[in-house]
């Protein structure tokens, strides 16, 4: 009751606070102030219902966004860019730390991986092409993006370690095919010229979040106090985030590959962890907030001819061949078969990668049923699957990645 009478108060206060056509220098501390105060208290709320805080958070920006109130979005905040990059940078890395490497190669993880995103590519498409009778262009570009996986969910968790490697291989698979799906459509002029290019510098994200963990990692940064730590990982993302803005590159991949290349460094991995786990939810909490206000739920009306068909794939694809097919093919009850439920919520980064800053949107197009469907799927996929992987994925693997994979 106490969350719920804070979050009232808040959101009258937000309301009622500098309209937009009074330009003033406090607007950025007083939007990000709303901002963070009711995603915080819906974060309360959500878990008083027995959902993840990531649930509240995102209604707050919803809330308080195109959606809703129209308090704080993209075009209401100048710095809205950069403090999504910034929040993503962190949300990377703290997702990257938490991998659990395999202590000796398995090859049957990474094929199990490739073999499942190339069907969810394939049936995604063939079936979005027969219920709503879309062109093949179309079709593809929906079934590559639906190929996706979930490592960028919430705060990461020891018990749910294997899940992560996992998702991050399907979702590595996954961009060859985003890659290799757009260089054919850009060489057939069926999207924007440039689309392979962006694709590309998905891929220099990666890498240029290597060369800076690498590069952190050779000077001993994370060998030192405490407080240089998180003072020059604070300055040098910020840094990083107005690279990022400047260069068209994206933070989740850049701040998972940071992560990654310090992940590998057990002891002192463990001692970042431990050193930022009170922290930890905060970016989590602003990046889905900041992402819950770009998100435009108008946009589905009047709804596209299809869009319903499709939608209905985009849903019941992912839950039959990732959260029930594990119960058919894993020989023994427990863990092992829950785990799929843990690799449906891929909302984070099917948002930066089409509605992001720099995202796919501006070659392939926000307006039509492509748009719509990304829509749903970003929507459902962030609010529906996040909250029924906690429950139907309860009791996964106790930190044996090998025997998970």
């Amino acid at each position: 009751m106490k969350n719920l009478v804070v979050a009232a108060f808040v959101l009258l206060l937000a309301y009622y606070g500098p309209q937009r056509d009074e330009a003033s220098r406090f607007d950025v501390a007083w939007m990000l102030g709303a901002l963070a105060l009711v995603a915080a208290s819906f974060g309360q709320l959500a878990q008083a219902a027995r959902l993840p805080a990531l649930v509240g958070w995102l209604a707050a920006g919803l809330v308080l966004g195109a959606s809703g109130l129209q308090v704080v979005g993209p075009s209401s905040l100048a710095l809205y860019p950069v403090l999504l990059l910034l929040a993503g940078l962190w949300v990377g890395f703290q997702v990257g730390l938490h991998v659990v490497w395999l202590p000796q190669w398995d090859w049957r993880g990474p094929v199990l991986m490739a073999l499942a995103t190339i069907l969810v590519f394939a049936v995604t498409t063939a079936a979005v092409a027969v219920v709503a009778e879309l062109p093949w262009d179309t079709a593809v570009l929906i079934g590559a993006l639906a190929s996706l996986w979930g490592p960028f969910t919430a705060v990461p968790e020891h018990r749910r370690r294997s899940a992560l490697l996992l998702s991050l291989m399907g979702s590595g698979f996954a961009l060859v095919l985003l890659s290799g799906a757009l260089a054919v459509l850009e060489g057939e002029a069926l999207v924007e010229a440039g689309a392979t290019a962006w694709a590309g510098c998905v891929w220099l994200s990666l890498v240029a979040g290597g060369a800076l963990g690498l590069g952190l990692r050779l000077v001993g940064l994370f060998d030192g106090a405490a407080s240089t730590l998180v003072t020059v990982l604070l300055g040098g993302f910020l840094c990083t985030a107005i690279a990022l803005a400047e260069w068209g590159l994206m933070a989740l991949p850049c701040g998972l590959a940071v992560g990654l290349v310090q992940g590998s460094a057990r002891l002192a991995s463990r001692r970042v962890r431990l050193l930022l786990h009170r922290a930890a939810p905060v970016p989590f909490m602003l990046f889905f907030a900041l992402m819950g206000t770009a998100v435009d739920l108008r946009a589905l009306w009047p709804p596209e001819e299809g869009l319903w068909q499709v939608a209905l794939v985009l849903v019941a694809v992912p839950v039959l061949l990732r959260g029930l097919a594990p119960m058919a093919y894993y020989p023994l009850p427990g863990s092992g078969q829950r785990i799929g439920w843990l690799l449906l919520p891929r909302g984070a980064l099917l948002f930066e990668l089409f509605y992001g800053p720099h995202g796919l949107a501006q070659y392939a197009g926000v307006g039509g049923l492509l748009g719509q469907a990304v829509l749903v799927d970003v929507v459902f996929s962030a609010l529906v699957f996040s909250a029924l992987a906690p429950l139907l994925g309860t009791g996964e693997e106790d930190g044996d990645p090998k025997q998970a994979a």
